[in-house]
C-alpha cells in the first residue's frame, strides 16, 4: 500500500515557500501565491509521493477525476508550479513522469505530518442533491460492517460512496485507510481477488491463492475499502466480503451494486432518483436536487454563466420530471442544451435513447450513454426475467400483481413473484406504497424496456395489450367491488380507452372498460367521468357484442342518467333496452334493477303512475328470488315515491323499513342513503333544524372514503338546504361551495341551483340568485326532468325574495345569462357569492 493521502494539517514549509493545507494556499515570503486549485492539488500529490516518480497517468486520473484532459494541461501547471516556486522544485523524469524534490524543513515545534493511506482522488465534485442520503449512508456505516448501496444504472451510487468515502478518510478512523476498487473491468468471478491485491498491494506468489492472500493481509488491519459497480460479479463479492466480515474485524465495506450482498451484517440502502418538483413551474424548482445538479450541469457546459429564463426554468424542470430525477440522464440532458437548449431537449425526449449519448470520455462504456446504462443492467438479467421486463412496459402508470398476472398469464404465480423479486432488486422496478400492493417503472426504464420489445417482437401492439388486461381487470374489480384497487387502475384504463376509441376493431374492449368503470366511479362521486364515457362509446353498442355486455351498457347509462344527468326518454330507453335483454337472458337479478331504476327516472318526469308499475314488477321479481339488497333498494324507491305524493308518514315508515333490513345485513352505503333520506323527509316536513343536525351527524360517517361519493353530495346538498330553512344563512354560506364542488363531481351542480339561488337571495346577491333560477330551468327543460319538492320550495323562495329587488326586465336578463353558463362558469359564480364566508370557516362538515 504505497498511495498516501495527507490529512488537512500543519503548515509544511520548504526552503522558499510553505504549504498552509488548512487553507489550500501556498506562501513566498509575507504573501499567498496566486495558485488554482487544480495547481495545488498537483503540488499536493507529488509533494506526498516525493519519494518516488508519479507517473503522468496517475496525476491526470487524481488531480482530474473523472475527466478527460490533454496532457498539455498538465504541463501547464508544472510550469506554474515551476514558475513561482523555483525550477528545480519539481523534476520531469523523461517516459515516466514528475517527482517532487524540494527538501523539506523539519520544524521542531510542529506537530508531526499526519497521512492517510489510501487511493480517493484528492478532489471530488460537489455531491447535489443528496445530502440526506449522505448523512443517512454515514450513519448506517456506523451501525453495521457493509452497506450496500443500491440502486439502478445512473442513479449516483458511486457518487455517493466517493462522497462518504472522503468524510471517513477525513476522519482518521482508518489507520490504514480507505480503498477504493472499481470492478467494473473485472470479467470473470475468479479476477476478483487478484484486483483486490492488486490495488491494496499485496503480494501473491506464482500459483498462489489471492483470496487466501488478501484475507491473510487485511486480517489484522483497519480499512475501509469501498468496492464499486458488484453487480455484474456479486456472488464472488458476497464470498469474499463475507470471509472479510468473518474474519477481519477492523475492515469495514462500502459496497455499490445494483442488488444486495445479501449477508448477514449487511445494511441495504435504497438509492431513489434525485427530487424532482410536482409541476413544472413549481416556485421552489431550484430547491430540488434533480434541478440542482441540471442547472450546474448546464452551467459549466455553457461556460458558468448561464442564468435561464422563466419559461427555460420550466423546460429544465419538465426534463427533470421526464428523466425521473436520475443523474446520468440529467447529465446527458446538460450536455444537449448548449445545442439544443432546453426547450429543444424537452421536445425530444421521446426519443430520450438515442438522444442521452456522449457522455465523459473517461466514463465507463457503460456511462457513454443512457441506452448503455440500462443496457448494462439488462444483460445481468436472465432471458426470463428480460422478457417479464419487457412485457410489463405497456403499463404507463404502474400495475398491480393482479394486472401482471393477466398479462404474462402466469399459471404459477411463485415464478412470476420471482421475477418481480430480481427486478425490484435490481431496481429496474419499483414497489409503490399504497393500499394495494403495486408496481412500477420509471419512466426511462419503460422507454428501453419497450425499445426491446419492439425490437423483439416488430409487430407488437402494446396498445391492444394494455386494452386486453384493463379490460380483464375491469370486470373482476366491478364483480369484487374492489373500488381502492380499481382507482389505482384508472390512469392505466384511460390510456387504454384512449387507444380503443381510435381501433375499429377494439369495440368489445372499449365498451367493456367503460361499463365496467362505471361500476366503481358512479359510488365514488366520479360520474361525471363515468357518465362522459358511456356516451363516448355509444356508436359502438352493437348486435356484434355479447348480449350481456350490451344489456350492462345500457343498464349503466339509463342508472346513471337518473336526475337529470342525460334527458329522460334517453334514460328511459336506455333502461328499457336493457330489461329486455335481461329478460332474454334469464337474468332476474338485474331485471330488478332495471325495473327500479325505471321507477326512479319516471319519479323524475313525474309520471307516478308509470312509478308504481315499475316497483309492482320488482315486487314480483323479488318473490321468485328475494335477496335483502334488492329489498332495501326497492323499499328506498317506495319511500320517495311516497315523498313525491306527499305522504311523508309512509315515506318515513318505509326508509325505517329498509333501514332496519340493511343493518341487519351490514348494507352500509344503502343505510347511509337511506338516512340522507329521512333526513331530507324531515326537511320536507318542515323540521329544519332537525334536519340539518341529522345532514351534519351523517357526513361525519362519510369522512374521505371511496364509494360514497353520491351519499355525500347528496348529504351536503341537504346540509345546505336545511340551514336556509332554518334561517342559518352564515352557516349556509359556509358549507355551499363544498356542497357546490361535490355536486360538481357528481355531474348534478346545474340541476341543484334552485337551492343555491335561495341561499343567494337570502344574502341579498339578487343578480347571482336570478343567475342560478336560469341555470336551474334551461336543465330542466334540457332533461325533460321536474323538480323535488325541496327544490320546488327552494325554487319558490328565491322567487320572493327576488322580485322585491329586480324588475322582469332585470330578472329576465340575468336568468337567460345563467342558463347559458357551464358548470365552471356557475362554479365561479358561486365562488364569488360565497367565498367571502367561506374562507373564515376552518370547520366544514366531513
Amino acid at each position: 500500500m504505497t498511495a498516501l493521502r495527507t490529512e488537512a494539517g500543519a503548515t509544511m514549509r520548504f526552503k522558499r515557500f510553505e504549504i498552509r493545507p488548512l487553507e489550500r494556499q501556498v506562501w513566498v515570503g509575507d504573501s499567498a501565491v496566486p495558485l488554482g486549485g487544480r495547481a495545488y492539488d498537483l503540488l499536493m500529490l507529488l509533494q506526498l509521493h516525493s519519494e518516488r516518480v508519479v507517473p503522468k497517468e496517475e496525476i491526470l486520473d487524481r488531480v482530474w477525476p473523472g475527466l478527460v484532459v490533454e496532457e498539455n494541461n498538465l504541463s501547464v501547471q508544472i510550469s506554474t508550479l515551476r514558475r513561482l516556486l523555483g525550477s528545480d522544485v519539481i523534476a520531469t523524469v523523461t517516459g515516466r513522469g514528475y517527482q517532487f524534490t524540494a527538501p523539506r524543513l523539519l520544524d521542531a515545534d510542529a506537530p508531526p505530518l499526519r497521512v492517510l493511506p489510501g487511493n480517493l482522488p484528492l478532489r471530488q465534485p460537489p455531491l447535489l442533491g443528496r445530502e440526506a442520503e449522505l448523512a443517512e449512508l454515514l450513519d448506517a456505516h456506523d451501525a453495521a460492517p457493509c452497506v450496500t448501496i443500491c440502486g439502478l444504472a445512473g442513479i449516483g451510487k458511486t457518487a455517493l460512496a466517493d462522497a462518504a468515502a472522503q468524510q471517513l478518510a477525513a476522519g482518521g478512523r482508518y489507520p490504514q485507510g480507505t480503498w477504493r476498487v472499481d470492478l467494473t473491468d473485472v470479467s470473470h468471478p475468479a479476477l476478483l481477488p487478484i484486483t483486490l491485491c492488486e490495488v491494496l498491494g499485496v503480494q501473491v506468489e506464482a500459483g498462489g491463492d489471492a483470496a487466501a492472500a488478501c484475507l491473510a493481509a487485511l486480517q489484522h488491519r483497519a480499512l475501509l475499502l469501498v468496492l464499486d459497480n458488484c453487480e455484474h460479479v456479486v456472488d464472488a463479492v458476497a464470498d469474499i466480503v463475507g470471509s472479510l466480515l468473518a474474519n477481519a474485524p477492523h475492515v469495514h465495506v462500502l459496497a455499490t451494486s445494483q442488488e444486495p450482498l445479501r449477508l448477514a451484517g449487511e445494511r441495504v440502502m435504497r438509492l431513489n432518483p434525485l427530487a424532482v418538483p410536482l409541476s413544472a413551474d413549481a416556485q421552489d424548482a431550484k430547491e430540488y436536487g434533480a434541478v440542482l445538479l441540471l442547472l450546474q450541469r448546464v452551467r459549466s457546459a455553457m461556460g458558468g454563466t448561464y442564468d435561464p429564463s422563466q419559461q427555460e426554468l420550466v423546460d429544465l424542470v419538465e426534463i427533470c420530471r421526464q428523466l425521473d430525477g436520475i443523474p446520468l440522464a440529467l447529465e446527458f440532458a446538460a450536455s444537449r442544451v448548449p445545442l439544443l437548449g432546453p426547450a429543444g431537449v424537452r421536445s425530444r425526449l421521446n426519443d430520450r435513447l438515442r438522444l442521452l449519448a456522449g457522455g465523459l470520455r473517461s466514463a465507463p462504456l457503460r456511462h457513454r450513454s443512457l441506452q448503455a446504462a440500462l443496457e448494462w443492467s439488462h444483460q445481468l438479467l436472465s432471458p426470463a426475467t428480460q422478457e417479464v421486463l419487457h412485457q410489463l412496459s405497456i403499463f404507463p402508470s404502474g400495475f398491480s400483481l393482479e394486472a401482471a398476472r393477466e398479462l404474462l398469464g402466469a399459471n404459477a404465480e411463485s415464478d412470476l413473484i420471482e421475477h418481480l423479486n430480481v427486478l425490484v432488486d435490481r431496481s429496474l422496478i419499483v414497489p409503490v406504497i399504497s393500499q394495494r400492493p403495486r408496481y412500477r417503472m420509471l419512466d426511462t426504464t419503460r422507454a428501453f424496456a419497450m425499445e426491446c420489445l419492439r425490437q423483439r417482437q416488430p409487430d407488437f401492439n402494446p396498445g391492444a395489450q394494455l386494452a386486453r388486461v384493463m379490460s380483464r381487470i375491469c370486470v373482476l374489480g366491478a364483480q369484487m367491488r374492489d373500488i381502492v384497487a380499481m382507482l389505482q387502475e384508472m390512469p392505466n384504463v384511460r390510456a387504454a380507452l384512449a387507444w380503443a376509441l381510435t381501433e375499429p376493431t377494439a369495440a368489445h374492449a372499449a365498451v367493456t372498460m367503460v361499463t365496467y368503470t362505471a361500476v366503481v366511479l358512479s359510488p365514488t362521486g366520479s360520474i361525471g367521468e363515468a357518465l362522459d364515457n358511456l356516451l363516448r362509446v355509444q356508436p359502438l353498442v352493437s348486435e356484434q357484442l355479447p348480449m350481456t355486455l350490451s344489456a350492462r351498457y345500457w343498464h349503466w347509462l339509463g342508472r346513471l342518467g337518473v336526475e337529470g344527468r342525460v334527458p329522460a326518454p334517453l334514460c328511459v330507453q336506455a333502461l328499457e333496452r336493457a330489461d329486455g335483454m335481461f329478460q332474454v337472458l334469464g337474468d332476474a337479478r338485474n331485471r330488478h334493477g332495471c325495473q327500479r331504476h325505471l321507477a326512479e327516472a319516471h319519479l323524475r318526469t313525474g309520471r307516478l303512475d308509470l312509478v308504481e308499475q315499475h316497483l309492482h314488477c320488482a315486487r314480483a321479481l323479488e318473490a321468485d328470488n328475494p335477496r335483502p339488497a334488492d329489498r332495501v333498494r326497492r323499499l328506498r324507491v317506495e319511500g320517495l315515491l311516497a315523498d313525491a305524493k306527499g305522504d311523508h308518514a309512509t315515506a318515513l315508515r318505509h326508509a325505517q323499513t329498509a333501514l332496519a333490513l340493511a343493518e341487519a345485513h351490514g348494507i352500509d352505503r344503502s343505510r347511509l342513503l337511506l338516512l340522507g333520506d329521512m333526513a331530507w323527509t324531515h326537511l320536507q316536513i318542515g323540521h329544519a333544524d332537525a334536519a340539518a343536525a341529522e345532514f351534519q351527524d351523517l357526513l361525519t360517517h362519510f369522512g374521505n372514503q371511496p364509494g360514497h361519493g353520491q351519499a355525500r353530495a347528496r348529504a351536503m346538498e341537504g346540509l345546505t338546504a336545511a340551514l336556509v330553512a332554518a334561517g342559518r344563512i352564515d352557516d349556509a354560506r359556509r358549507s355551499a361551495l363544498r356542497t357546490a364542488r361535490e355536486l360538481q363531481l357528481d355531474n348534478l351542480l346545474r340541476g341543484r341551483c334552485d337551492i343555491f339561488a335561495w341561499l343567494a337571495a337570502a344574502c341579498g346577491a339578487d343578480t347571482a340568485a336570478a343567475q342560478l333560477l336560469g341555470a336551474s330551468e334551461d336543465f330542466a327543460s334540457r332533461t325533460n326532468t321536474e323538480r323535488d319538492p325541496v327544490a320546488k320550495l327552494a325554487r319558490r323562495c328565491a322567487e320572493q325574495l327576488i322580485d322585491a329587488t329586480l324588475n322582469d326586465e332585470e330578472r329576465t336578463y340575468w336568468q337567460t345569462q345563467g342558463s347559458a353558463a357551464n358548470a365552471a362558469e356557475l362554479m365561479h359564480l358561486l365562488q364569488r357569492t360565497f367565498a367571502p364566508a367561506s374562507a373564515n370557516f376552518t370547520q366544514e362538515p366531513h
